[in-house]
């Protein structure tokens, strides 16, 4: 299965890191000790688990005797910190359950998953039946040419995912738009079962859910959702997603996320606008 979208330009820029070391006959634990770092550092790096800083590039670069490669990887570096995945691209290269799969494996590798969504019941919360609706939208299945099998094999990797609201150490941070409570892009019997379903769930210990109601002021433009993941920012668009991995702009939807998580209503109160969702359906 190929490489998750996001680690494509880590996995280029930790490879060419591995191989200038290699060639110049350093072991990592003797590149570890002429730069300052603990091993582990260098581990991290080379397997594309850590991100080096401008700083670090320039010192590995200088520590293989190869500084002329520092504008090339430095380059690099930029690229694997932003990152445009095209939808189409994904789902032709490894099938609309590989993209699934990827997801799956990045948030087996996240402590805390965080995703606000102002339209719709995001993936890690969805039923079965909401995720089948969902997928057999015509604008969906137009889009990406998916049959009935693989949107099962979707849905199978989907309600996979969800083993992480109750896996001990996970911490997972749903920030939701009233409005997504009631948005008919399934029918109303099976948008009832979804909201069945979030009050369940909202009360599991990995879980904080949280619902921004009508009546209070959103301090954030709330054009799309997006998704943080430890040191990763994923930004949906209809077309694809931006993953961002500087960490500038991750700080910066953290704040984000922040400022929504304040105007968000958690616990019984979120519950009590699930449930004023439900006599209109």
């Amino acid at each position: 299965m190929p490489s998750p979208a996001y680690q494509r330009e880590r996995r280029n820029l930790a490879d060419a890191l591995k191989a200038l070391r290699a060639a110049a006959g350093l072991s990592g634990e003797r590149l570890s000790r002429q730069v300052g770092w603990a091993q582990s550092k260098v581990s991290k790096i080379e397997r594309g688990r850590q991100l080096p800083t401008d700083e670090d590039i320039i010192a590995w670069a200088a520590a293989v005797g190869a500084p002329q490669e520092t504008e090339r990887l430095l380059g690099a570096l930029r690229r694997a910190r932003v990152e445009y995945a095209d939808w189409k691209d994904a789902y032709r290269r490894s099938g609309a359950a590989g993209v699934q799969a990827d997801i799956l494996a990045l948030e087996s590798e996240s402590v805390r998953i965080a995703e606000f969504q102002p339209s719709l019941i995001p993936g890690l919360l969805q039923t079965a039946d909401y995720a089948r609706e969902f997928l057999h939208l015509p604008s969906w299945q137009e889009s990406f040419g998916v049959d009935d099998d693989e949107i099962d094999r979707m849905i199978a990797a989907r309600m996979q995912r969800q083993q992480a609201l109750y896996e001990h150490g996970k911490h997972v941070q749903i920030v939701l738009l009233e409005g997504a409570l009631r948005c008919r892009v399934v029918s109303a019997p099976t948008l009832a079962g979804q909201l069945d379903r979030l009050i369940a769930i909202s009360g599991l210990s990995t879980l904080e859910l949280g619902i921004v109601p009508f009546e209070a002021q959103v301090p954030v433009f709330p054009l799309s959702g997006f998704r943080l993941y430890d040191d990763l920012v994923i930004v949906e668009s209809i077309l694809g997603e931006q993953q961002l991995s500087d960490p500038d702009d991750v700080a910066r939807y953290e704040k984000y996320l922040e400022l929504l998580r304040d105007a968000a209503s958690t616990g019984h109160d979120a519950a009590a606008i699930i449930r004023r969702s439900m006599p209109d359906l």
